[in-house]
């Protein structure tokens, strides 16, 4: 009798945390996250709890949850990465507990799990402040829920998944089909449709409560910039983009492997049944191998053919299902060795296999991948923030690169932000404010989109000193020239003198 392989899923959990643990406190934050824990704090200092004089976008669950831990860490950016990292650590072993329910193969369980500890882009998405990690938790254990028969629990998981992010309505498909598999009638969707409903009454009660309507739709397709298939001109960049994306979160040697497992995964369905007494459970396991394959071609050919942006992030959800159909199809071939070797093999497979991904996953843990976060994900932004830290009340900081960085770092700060859409725009501003002696600083980019910004800043009459220099952004100090504050105090003695000329009679009668 097959086994519930409890202690190497044990073992995987704590390894998933060894390589996650580093990045909760090196990594810095990317604009979106800057955002996202802005709106978190906001909740955790009773600001504005209802989050009703924000430009949100998203569902509320995950701000709740960082709100939670502000008032544990105080204002530091881990506080806001702590549910995402909490979930990570259980999604490794929580896709085995998924692999096991679909299959009942310890191999297949084993893999699976370990394949999601190692994936570069899973570690590297663990300490964000996105709201994909968690999503991609809530979905895989609504499937677990699916897999182990029970409804009601499946329903409020997805609800809350749809409480994260809107993308969840895109697995409806795979939740379906894998209830339909597994034989559900309709008292078994009623329950789920009951379980499913409080979450989303619960998103429409808070979005009625800080609008008055429901605007979260509009304003993410509002910011989004809709959705329509791409452009002739743009189906193979796009299909590389995707492509090297791929190869980069998951690995090149993963991604060189899914080619061979899906030929073996689709050979294998469509080749004619040799055993037509098969069991129904095996019959099932095949039925559960064409809804993943298909759900993941689709998923991948939806974001391929529609012009949606190549972000890393959209992969997230995928990776806990793709290693499950990795692992059932390794699974799959070891059975086609002789009897006594299928052990042997694979364990020899999975050590070579792990010392193999081991680089590409001990990169991740440092933050050396593209994909994710990474210590320098904010470009020195927190650098720049220190740097103004004790800055007197009525200080400006002009920005057009990195305004939701600001938001954060400077929340409780005696600096005002002043976002400029173009140099013309800040020249303006200059010309009207410049001159009242407020502290005035700007934060460009250390590249040559800098330059014209520069170049119109001193044509306009100031000058610029360079004050704080971090990775890739650089603080300016504005000052006016020497000649303007001559001119300046030369005028403001002139209309002293004539203010005296003026008065100098009544200063005689007292």
């Amino acid at each position: 009798m097959l086994r519930f392989p409890k202690y190497p899923l044990l073992l995987i959990t704590g390894l998933t945390a060894v390589l996650r643990a580093p990045g909760l406190f090196a990594n810095s934050f990317q604009a979106d996250e800057a955002l996202f824990a802005t709106w978190a704090r906001e909740i955790a200092i009773w600001r504005d709890p209802l989050l009703s004089m924000q430009p949100v976008d998203k569902p509320p669950l995950l701000f709740y949850l960082q709100a939670l831990f502000y008032p544990l860490f105080g204002p530091v950016e881990f506080a806001a990465r702590w549910p995402n990292w909490i979930v990570s650590l259980l999604l490794a072993p929580l896709t085995g507990v998924l692999a096991w329910k679909l299959y009942r193969q310890p191999r297949t369980a084993v893999l699976a799990a370990a394949l999601v500890a190692l994936f570069p882009l899973s570690i590297q998405f663990s300490p964000t402040a996105f709201t994909d990690p968690l999503m991609t938790f809530l979905l895989i254990t609504g499937l677990a829920a699916v897999a182990t028969r029970k409804p009601l629990g499946a329903g409020i998981l997805f609800g809350l998944a749809l409480l994260t992010k809107y993308q969840a309505v895109l697995f409806l498909p795979l939740l379906l089909g894998l209830g339909w598999i597994l034989g559900w009638r309709l008292a078994r969707w009623v329950r789920w449709l009951a379980g499913l409903l409080p979450p989303l009454v619960a998103l429409c009660a808070w979005e009625a409560a800080r609008s008055g309507s429901f605007l979260l739709w509009q304003n993410q397709i509002g910011n989004f910039g809709g959705v329509r298939l791409s452009w002739s001109w743009e189906i193979w960049p796009r299909f590389w983009a995707w492509g090297d994306l791929w190869q980069t979160a998951v690995s090149p040697l993963i991604f060189f492997l899914l080619i061979p497992a899906a030929t073996w995964l689709v050979l294998r369905h469509l080749s004619p049944q040799t055993n037509p007494s098969a069991s129904w459970r095996l019959c099932v396991k095949e039925k559960i191998d064409r809804l993943l394959f298909i759900f993941i071609l689709g998923y991948g050919l939806f974001h391929w053919l529609f012009a949606i942006p190549v972000w890393d992030r959209y992969l997230l959800p995928l990776l806990p299902l793709l290693a499950i159909l990795l692992a059932r199809a390794y699974n799959d071939l070891l059975t086609y060795l002789p009897p006594a070797a299928p052990v042997l093999h694979f364990r020899g497979a999975i050590v070579i296999l792990a010392l193999v991904l081991v680089f590409a996953s001990w990169a991740a843990r440092n933050g050396r991948t593209p994909p994710g976060s990474s210590p320098q994900a904010d470009q020195g932004a927190a650098e720049i923030a220190a740097a103004l830290a004790d800055a007197p009340y009525g200080t400006v900081l002009y920005d057009h690169w990195f305004s939701w960085q600001w938001r954060y770092h400077l929340f409780d700060k005696r600096v005002f932000v002043s976002w400029f859409p173009h140099a013309a725009a800040l020249t303006a501003d200059l010309a009207a404010f410049g001159q009242d002696g407020s502290p005035r600083y700007i934060v460009l980019p250390n590249t040559a989109a800098a330059q014209p910004i520069i170049r119109t800043v001193q044509e306009a009459g100031f000058t610029l000193t360079a004050v704080t220099n971090s990775d890739g952004i650089i603080l300016y100090k504005i000052n006016p020239q020497i000649t303007q504050i001559s001119q300046i105090k030369t005028l403001h003695l002139y209309h002293l003198c004539n203010l005296w000329i003026k008065n100098r009679g009544n200063y005689a009668a007292v």
